[in-house]
């Protein structure tokens, strides 16, 4: 087994040039990941999945290089605000739509994944009672199969 590889500490900001050029590249990976993550919500509201799925790999590698610049900023904070301080601004407001963004792809996805447990479920339980046996009991109801009797279902990811 491997070792856990340890992360490199953030590059350091020397120069004002470096420090608009982080500033530039952190706002525009956070105005990608924002209309991704708002075209990955419109998909799934649609309830087209499939056209969603191949977003997955791009949202992947944007909050990776996201996560990588957040890192750096943040290392050379004190150094950026004097350097660059009146783009700060900006890269706040970004970062606020990319928030808001995030919680709306959240609530949606987190919808449709109660949707779709919603609907295994119930399909899971129409088939438990038609594989229920039709008997009565003493009292002259039908016997409730126990809830040890349910039966696997298997469900196919595929679309």
């Amino acid at each position: 087994m491997r070792p856990e590889p340890t992360p490199r500490p953030p590059l350091a900001v020397s120069t004002p040039a470096e420090a608009a050029e982080l500033i530039d590249r952190l706002a525009g990976t956070m105005a990608d990941l924002t209309r991704l993550l708002a075209e990955e919500s419109a998909l799934v509201r649609a309830v087209k999945l499939t056209e969603a799925r191949p977003l997955e790999r791009r949202k992947a590698e944007l909050s990776q290089l996201y996560l990588a610049d957040l890192a750096r900023l943040k290392a050379n904070g004190a150094y950026i605000r004097r350097a660059a301080g009146a783009r700060i601004d900006g890269l706040m407001r970004s970062n606020e739509a990319l928030q808001k963004a995030l919680e709306y792809n959240l609530a949606i996805l987190a919808t449709a994944h109660a949707v779709s447990e919603g609907v295994i479920r119930s399909v899971s339980t129409a088939i438990q009672s038609k594989r229920a046996p039709a008997t009565y009991g003493a009292n002259g109801r039908t016997n409730a199969p126990p809830a040890r009797a349910a039966a696997p279902v298997a469900i196919s990811r595929q679309l």
